[in-house]
């Protein structure tokens, strides 16, 4: 049975209690403009409230995972309404009641790895690397900062954005990036199911609100992040080089 999502998702339920949400937009590297925001959002609030669903799987087509959020397309005040979109998203796969799975065997860049390291469990195909690049573009990764510092902690955070630094599938299970690093995603995803069948779901969702009880989300983030990037954007060097690059199709 298919679950009704507007494109760029292929949204399908699997066997009970899967749900697997396949980001299909190969051309633009499955970037995070606004209609595929909109579909992804749409997509985790079905599979909320379909019955029986207990995980929710992101995956891509193509050779990259996601390559971030459209910026270069973005006018003055355009960015704004998107980067809400991104955090809103990230906090709702945090804070699901479902188990969030991403499936990364692509490249994942910029908001991107903040899609990803978002999930409960990441789990790292041999094609799989993670880049914050927003520096190189003269920006600050404010609205991913935080999801991947929790998985990374918060000094490895900043010194893979400082650096644009690539993280390869094997580094990303080292640092907490991915929880698993694997050479078939398929049978991964299927031991983690698996596992997760034997357990109690009730318990499974209490363990995720009790997880926000005792690290919740920084206060006042999202205007903070805005703030950061609003101050960047004042540079008229910086969004003439996002429009140039996403002109000649290096950024989304």
């Amino acid at each position: 049975m298919a679950l009704t999502a507007p494109a760029p998702l292929r949204v399908d339920t699997g066997r009970p209690p899967l749900v697997r949400a396949t980001l299909d937009t190969p051309a633009t590297r499955n970037r995070l403009d606004d209609d595929m925001l909109t579909a992804l959002t749409g997509a985790l609030t079905a599979a909320e409230a379909a019955e029986g669903a207990e995980v929710f799987v992101l995956d891509a087509t193509g050779d990259s995972f996601c390559s971030g959020i459209a910026l270069g397309e973005a006018d003055r005040d355009g960015w704004r309404p998107r980067l809400t979109a991104v955090h809103h998203l990230l906090q709702r796969l945090a804070d699901s009641p479902l188990v969030t799975v991403a499936v990364v065997d692509g490249a994942a860049t910029g908001g991107g790895v903040g899609l990803a390291a978002a999930c409960d469990h990441v789990i790292a195909g041999p094609r799989a690397s993670f880049r914050m690049t927003e520096v190189l573009l003269g920006l600050v990764p404010a609205v991913i900062l935080p999801v991947v510092a929790e998985r990374t902690g918060r000094h490895r955070a900043f010194s893979l954005a400082l650096g644009a630094q690539h993280v390869s599938a094997e580094q990303a299970a080292d640092i907490g990036l991915a929880d698993q690093r694997t050479d078939d995603c398929r049978q991964e995803l299927r031991l983690l199911l698996r596992r997760l069948r034997a357990a109690d779901h009730g318990a499974v969702r209490a363990l995720k609100r009790y997880r926000r009880e005792l690290f919740p989300a920084p206060e006042g983030h999202a205007d903070r992040a805005l703030r950061a990037v609003a101050e960047r954007l004042a540079d008229q060097r910086v969004h003439e080089r996002l429009n140039t690059l996403h002109r000649q199709g290096l950024i989304p």
